[in-house]
């Protein structure tokens, strides 16, 4: 079930509270159960096969409940609520508990068969339909209270889910609403205190105030952070109260391609002569002092940066590896924070009261996620190589990567041995004709920039975190 699809909008929560109120009818009714398999375990198997392998086939085919006879509807409506929830941890659960419920009746009447009197206790069950038309009933109680969690499940989860599809109605807890609509014709969110900046293409930085005043800035590449505003414009980086747009100092970053401000420290990325990036960080409070954060040998290998406080995060994209690291810009202290390997990109962080949003991205999908900055990976003793990453953060939004996948086989040949490798979200054939980009975080909303694949036309999008 979890390889079908991502949400669906409480659909998954629906389709099983339903599966679960129809068996549970139908057991309380003693409804002959269909569709029945009647077999049993092929006894050959015990004098043609090694006994091991016997039992671990007799197990499996037992095991899986529908090879055999099945006693109640609840079997088949538990494999249909496991799949339709897609959630392993629940299906694993429903697995053993269907397991000990199979096993235990065993083991409680099995030493009695030795005395005598077992075997007049199974034919009297056998002889005794009261008995499992009452245990049936029983199982269908406990259906329909499944039926109820599931329904109250996906009540909640179709707003939830609504919302990350769609991208489009953000929450506002801000000081100042986000837009509710797409900003078409924008890149490079930046957000603090209320207000939103953002890049024009081939235009000038933008900024809509707390107050819902659009403003245009004399540079490009806005940034925000608490109550300052910085841009990028010919004489380096400009530096500004946030409320008047009032310049208070300027930073000489000749060529800068990248901004990130708080109310403590600026970091931008410059070209160096040999063609490659650096990232360096500049204090404002007091102004002069200057850090060194990082280095790439070739442009593009050093991501935007992004700052909250004096904690700065940005990626490092080799062809090795990928990864999102951190530094403490007061002690320079530096840790990785996401890893991935060949297979995989980390792009485009942003970082907010201990809370980490960046995007993931393969050959399959493009995710949006967001997790805790506090759990950082644990790095091999040469500080080369990641050896663990954080598995619980959630997904915000999921578009089909853009990327274009070969079938595997040519047509009019034969595929049966050939095939493209799967993916979850997506087919082989054109890739989707979205790319996502630079982000930005506020207390209640994630936002992304979309570009349109060949267009390169852009928008900024605002999803409920």
């Amino acid at each position: 079930g979890s390889l079908v699809g991502g949400e669906v909008g409480g659909l998954r929560e629906g389709i099983g509270a339903a599966i679960a109120l129809a068996a549970a009818i139908a057991d309380w009714r003693g409804v002959r159960i269909a569709p029945q398999i009647r077999r049993q375990v092929p006894e050959r198997w015990r004098w043609t096969m090694p006994l091991p392998l016997a039992c671990a086939l007799y197990g499996l085919l037992l095991g899986l409940g529908f090879t055999t006879f099945v006693l109640a509807f609840a079997v088949w409506a538990l494999a249909g609520i496991s799949f339709a929830a897609g959630d392993p941890a629940l299906g694993l659960a429903v697995g053993l508990a269907f397991g000990a419920g199979r096993a235990l009746p065993v083991l409680w009447m099995a030493p009695a068969l030795r005395g005598g009197c077992g075997g007049e206790r199974l034919e009297g069950m056998s002889r005794e339909p009261r008995l499992w038309l009452g245990l049936r009933r029983l199982d269908a109680l406990g259906l329909a209270i499944c039926a109820l969690a599931l329904c109250a499940a996906s009540a909640g989860a179709a707003p939830r889910s609504a919302g990350v599809r769609a991208a489009r109605r953000p929450a506002s807890a801000d000081a100042a609403a986000p837009p509710a609509t797409p900003i078409a014709g924008a890149t490079d969110p930046s957000t603090a205190s209320g207000a939103l900046g953002w890049q024009q293409p081939g235009g000038a930085g933008m900024l809509l105030d707390a107050k819902g005043s659009l403003h245009a800035l004399p540079g490009t590449h806005p940034a925000l952070g608490g109550v300052t505003v910085a841009w990028l414009g010919p004489a380096g980086v400009t530096v500004a109260d946030g409320a008047s747009l009032a310049p208070r100092l300027t930073l000489p970053a000749l060529g800068a391609n990248a901004l990130a401000v708080s109310d403590t420290w600026a970091v931008f990325r410059v070209p160096d002569a040999a063609g490659g990036e650096r990232l360096l960080a500049a204090s404002l409070a007091p102004p002069g002092r200057s850090r060194y954060l990082h280095g790439a040998p070739l442009a593009g290998e050093l991501g935007r940066p992004a700052l909250s406080g004096a904690s700065v995060v940005f990626t490092v994209d080799t062809p090795a590896r990928s990864s999102i690291e951190m530094v403490e810009l007061d002690s320079g202290r530096a840790r990785v924070l996401r890893s991935a390997g060949r297979s995989a990109l980390l792009l485009n962080p942003s970082l907010l009261d201990g809370q980490l949003l960046y995007e993931h991205v393969t050959r399959c999908s493009q995710q949006l996620r967001l997790g805790s900055a506090l759990v950082s990976v644990r790095r091999s003793a040469t500080h080369r190589r990641a050896l663990a990453a954080p598995a619980h953060d959630r997904v915000l939004l999921r578009l089909p990567s853009a990327v274009r996948r070969d079938a595997g086989y040519e047509r009019r040949y034969t595929h049966a041995y050939n095939m493209a490798s799967r993916c979850r979200h997506r087919g082989p054939g054109p890739g989707g004709g979205v790319l996502l980009g630079s982000t930005a975080l506020s207390t209640s909303v994630a936002y992304a920039t979309e570009t349109a694949a060949g267009s390169g036309a852009a928008q900024i999008v605002a999803i409920p975190r």
